[in-house]
Formats: C-alpha cells, structure tokens, sequence
C-alpha cells in the first residue's frame, strides 16, 4: 500500500486523535482511509445527480 505524508490543520488533526481515542479507529490511517471513501461515495452521488440535470 503506497504511503503518502499529509499535513493537517490544528482542529483536523484534534479531529483524528478523538477518533482514534474513540476506539472506533486503531490509528490515524483508518480515520482518512475512512473519510476519502466518504469523500469518494460524495462524489460519485454528486456525478450522478449532475448527469441527471
């Protein structure tokens, strides 16, 4: 799996933490695995309902 560095704001970084105190996520990958796929599904209703037009 390729690794990539990603620089984060104060508040998104306190964001990832809490996440992963939360127990729901085992690290920091999980949570932005976990959010690009939301980000991915977005788009793709997004492309969906613009086709639709």
């Amino acid at each position: 799996m390729p690794t990539r560095n990603v620089n984060l704001t104060d508040e998104l970084e306190r964001f990832v933490l809490t996440k992963v105190a939360s127990g729901r996520y085992e690290n920091a990958s999980e949570v932005v695995r976990a959010a690009l796929r939301s980000l991915e599904r977005e788009e793709r209703e997004y492309e969906v309902k613009l086709a639709a037009l």
